[in-house]
């Protein structure tokens, strides 16, 4: 999400995972719009989405509003999911930059892009259910925990299959090492309505009735354990 710093030392963490549907990619930007700008460039980028990263297909985007966290009142660009492969073709050329151009009008400052990847295996994605907006949790994994670390939220995702078949669900790996900012996987509980928030969660109960009386405990030991801390997003999609 944030400018990222490729050290080849670290790639693992953030790729050892990706064995699933190669079109788990997107790429990320964030953006921050000119003050009184705000509703100029909603529209552009929604004109621009519509003209070129339509919603089916490798190219589609969406557009979010950051409301708290590191990029807060900011906006963020999302394409995907796709593959590295796509973005050869991507779009581009003189009408597409033209058309991106009148969205650049509008912004103060443009990000680093950020590619992330879907994990498969640890998500859980309702396409039947609205999620227009996301409560964003991005791990700073200790070195050479990030094995461990899958296979605990791996647990997590019994859960959500047995109990909470009807949420979302969402793992995300940053393909490129952040040692500074300590960006390394992002989980994000995609809803629709605020209220969602204050609901009563219950997560522990669930949690044991799967895996048995006292494991929420060892479990929040063990998960502790493989991280170096934790940054969190309030994010709603810009419809």
């Amino acid at each position: 999400m944030k400018k990222l710093v490729l050290l080849l030392l670290f790639l693992p963490v953030a790729l050892f995972a990706q064995e699933e549907d190669p079109a788990s990619l997107f790429q990320v930007v964030d953006l921050k719009v000119k003050k009184g700008m705000e509703d100029a460039f909603e529209a552009a980028v929604k004109s621009h989405n519509e003209q070129f990263h339509g919603a089916d297909g490798l190219y589609a985007a969406r557009l979010f509003y950051n409301i708290n966290g590191p990029s807060g009142g900011m906006y963020t660009w999302v394409m995907g999911p796709t593959t590295y492969t796509a973005l050869d073709d991507r779009p581009s050329g003189d009408e597409h930059d033209d058309n991106w151009g009148k969205v650049e009008e509008y912004v103060e400052e443009m990000g680093t892009p950020g590619f992330w990847n879907y994990d498969h295996k640890l998500s859980q994605w309702n396409a039947e259910m609205p999620n227009t907006k996301r409560l964003i949790w991005v791990y700073d994994i200790k070195r050479g925990q990030g094995k461990r670390w899958a296979q605990l939220v791996g647990q997590v995702k019994e859960v959500y299959e047995e109990k909470r078949a009807d949420e979302t669900f969402i793992v995300v790996w940053n393909d490129f090492a952040d040692t500074h900012k300590g960006y390394d996987v992002a989980i994000i509980f995609a809803f629709d309505k605020w209220a969602w928030m204050d609901r009563e969660s219950n997560f522990s109960k669930d949690y044991e009735e799967v895996h048995g009386e006292g494991s929420w405990r060892h479990f929040l030991n063990e998960f502790n354990d493989t991280i170096n801390g934790r940054v969190d997003w309030l994010r709603t999609m810009v419809e």
